[in-house]
């Protein structure tokens, strides 16, 4: 039997799947934990993933872009 370790996972489920768990554990916190000191961080941390899933979103396409140009 062979085993081909060539095999890619596409982009968008990884990253909804951290998207997911990066927002998920944000609000689980944010809700259920509403006196925390470390709600600063937690604000920090989403504003940083919505910028890295903008950014990244705009590299993809800058890319496509040049392509089809």
């Amino acid at each position: 039997m062979k085993i081909d370790k060539n095999t890619q996972i596409p982009n968008t489920p990884v990253y909804v799947v951290l998207f997911g768990i990066v927002f998920g554990v944000n609000v689980w916190l944010l809700v259920f934990r509403n006196e925390s000191p470390t709600n600063w961080i937690l604000y920090a941390l989403t504003a940083v993933a919505v910028f890295a899933g903008l950014v990244r979103l705009a590299l993809k396409r800058r890319d496509k872009h040049a392509r089809t140009s």
